[in-house]
Order: structure tokens, then C-alpha cells, then sequence
């Protein structure tokens, strides 16, 4: 019968007694211990089920136990980007058996330091950290709690990372949007202060530079008023830009706002390829073209990296897990659609 709310507090032992083993074997059940045999790790758990038990987390750590919770520090929760992360790394934690305990900087180091000193102070088991660029960490203020880097590298410390192949992914935009004849094409967006702005920048750079063609400065855009006037830039003069690369999905919305604000159509005024998919992206006229991102797998990767550290006491080792990103084609970079609601490139 499980344990109804006024009654004393199912424990351990009471666990042991009605799964008829010892209460250290239930102990070792909680611990993911090798030693505890199939037949045995099922009678503990129907009895945990028929009992109604729930860990105490303050006795686990008292007893020197794990806590099963894991912190994540991301700087915005308000981005798609990091909404989409928290809920996978919520996901792929819970079925391990781990609460999440998620945290915002707004892209502040003094509150990557606090968050994580906090964290460490309440005993969480491990940490993903997306760390604000101006983050600098001590060896010191991490001891040997696992810490792995999500989507950006920390400096001064040695962690694993896991992160999108953002350049890569550049390369692969601009040679497609060269590929339809667009020579002049322009990139902005979130400061390049950002490993994966600088990524993605030098993706872009090299893309040019591999067809002969010379790229234009970077411009950092964060808002409609910095849109309109980059947009209005690049479009005057006896050289227009021909297409518009924005480094990240905020950026492309607010070049999306301006470039309708001023009534310049896409792609007849200038092509469009967006770096990260735009909500409600493929129902735009046309459909815009992305750098679509696998957000949720960055998160589920980076959360069994930290797992795996947990479980097997595995020290920091500076690996760095890269995952491919995917180029989707559609109406804004001048592709023609077929009749299987895919797209092919015009002719230059």
C-alpha cells in the first residue's frame, strides 16, 4: 500500500524488509551499483513502487550518497535556442533518474560564478554550463565537481565540451548562396564575442575566400533600430548586397522585420538564409531557407557526457563532441520548389 500523505515516512529499511533483502542492498539499488542482480534490482523496485518511497536528498548527501540533481546554467531562457536545451536536458535527466536544477546569467560571468558556487554549495552532482564569453573560472572554484562546457568552451578550466560544427555549417550556407551567383554577401548579428558567432563568422569567411570573393565585415546587431540601419547600409550604394546571412535566429528575425519595414521583398531584392530555423519559418512567403540547428540532441549529448562523468568518476579529459548542423533549403535564398514540397537551386 503506498504511503498516504499523514503517514510516517516510508524508509529505507521499510523498503529492504518488503523487497526481503538488506537495507545496504537497497542502498546499492539507489547507487547503480554493478553488484545488485537483475532479479534483486526488480523486487527493490516493486516494493519502492508499492511503498510509495521518495529519496530523501539531505540524508543521500549526509550518508555521502549522490544527490541525483544536476545544475544547468544557460544565459537566457527567453532564446528558443536555450528554452529547446533545457527541455531536452530535462528530458534525457529525468529518465536517468535526476532532478535539474536550471539557472539564467543573462550572458554574466559574475553570475556564472555565483550559480555555480551556489550549485556546488547544495551538493548538485554536476553542472552544464553555457558560460558568458568574459567567463573565467578557477580550477579551484570546481574541485571535483564534473562540469561540462554546452555549446561554448570555458576558459581557464579543463572540461569537455559539446557544441554544434557551427563552422562548418557557414561553409556549407554561403556555398549555396554563392552557388545561385550572389557575390556581395552580408553577415551580423550577436556580439562576436561568442565562440559560436566567431565560429560561424569564419565559416562564412572562408566560404568566400575559397570562391574568390571578398567577405564583408561582420556587423553586431541586436535589436530593430541596429536591423534597419545595417539593412539600409547594405542595400544603398552602386554595390548592394546581394544576400543576407544572419549569424543567429534572433538576428534573422529582426532583419526580417526591417527588410518589411522598409518593403524590400525576398528574395527579388535580396536573398535571404537565415543561421538557426525561424519559428513558423517554413510558413513565411516565401519559406525561409536555415541552418537548422540540433538543439535538442546538444542537449541530451551534453546531459549523458555529464552522466557518464558522474557515474564512472571519470575526470575531465577536454574531449569536444561536435554535431553536425543541416542545411534546409527553401523559397528565400532563390530556391525553385518541386513538386514533393522540397526545393532545388535556381539557375544563376
Amino acid at each position: 500500500m503506498r504511503n498516504q500523505p499523514g503517514n510516517t515516512r516510508v524508509t529505507l529499511a521499510d523498503v529492504a524488509r518488503a523487497a526481503g533483502v538488506a537495507t545496504m542492498t537497497v542502498s546499492r539499488y539507489f547507487n547503480e551499483r554493478p553488484n545488485v542482480t537483475q532479479k534483486t534490482a526488480r523486487k527493490v523496485k516493486a516494493a519502492i513502487d508499492a511503498l510509495g518511497y521518495k529519496p530523501n536528498i539531505a540524508a543521500r548527501i549526509l550518508m555521502g550518497q549522490p544527490s541525483r540533481v544536476i545544475g544547468l546554467i544557460i544565459p537566457n531562457l527567453a532564446n528558443p535556442f536555450f528554452s529547446v536545451i533545457a527541455q531536452s536536458v530535462q528530458q534525457r535527466a529525468h529518465a536517468s533518474g535526476y532532478l535539474v536544477w536550471i539557472a539564467a546569467t543573462n550572458d554574466s560571468a559574475e553570475m556564472d560564478v555565483e550559480l555555480i558556487e551556489q550549485m556546488r554549495d547544495h551538493h548538485v552532482d554536476g553542472i552544464l554550463l553555457a558560460a558568458s564569453p568574459r567567463t573565467q573560472l578557477r580550477p579551484e572554484l570546481l574541485g571535483e565537481l564534473p562540469v561540462v562546457a554546452l555549446d561554448r568552451p570555458i576558459a581557464g578550466v579543463s572540461t569537455d565540451l559539446v557544441t554544434i560544427d557551427d563552422r562548418n555549417a557557414a561553409r556549407q550556407a554561403i556555398d549555396h548562396l554563392i552557388s545561385h551567383g550572389y557575390e556581395r554577401i552580408a553577415s551580423f548579428g550577436l556580439t562576436p564575442e561568442i565562440e559560436p558567432i566567431k565560429e560561424r563568422i569564419r565559416g562564412y569567411q572562408e566560404a568566400m575566400h575559397s570562391h574568390g570573393l571578398t567577405p564583408l565585415p561582420y556587423v553586431q546587431c541586436e535589436d530593430v533600430p541596429s536591423a534597419l540601419r545595417v539593412i539600409r547600409k547594405a542595400l544603398s550604394g552602386k554595390a548592394p548586397v546581394q544576400a543576407i546571412f544572419p549569424a543567429n535566429n534572433a538576428a534573422s528575425i529582426l532583419a526580417l522585420e526591417a527588410l518589411n519595414f522598409m518593403g524590400y521583398s525576398i528574395p527579388d531584392k535580396v536573398a535571404f538564409l537565415s543561421y538557426g530555423e525561424i519559428p513558423l519559418g517554413h510558413i513565411f512567403q516565401p519559406p525561409i531557407s536555415a541552418v537548422v540547428q540540433p538543439v535538442s540532441k546538444l542537449g541530451e549529448r551534453a546531459t549523458e557526457f555529464l552522466l557518464d562523468r558522474i557515474a564512472n568518476k571519470r575526470p575531465a579529459s577536454g574531449i569536444r563532441l561536435t554535431i553536425p548542423a543541416s542545411l534546409v533549403l527553401r523559397g528565400s535564398c532563390g530556391c525553385k520548389p518541386l513538386k514533393n514540397d522540397k526545393w532545388e537551386p535556381a539557375t544563376a
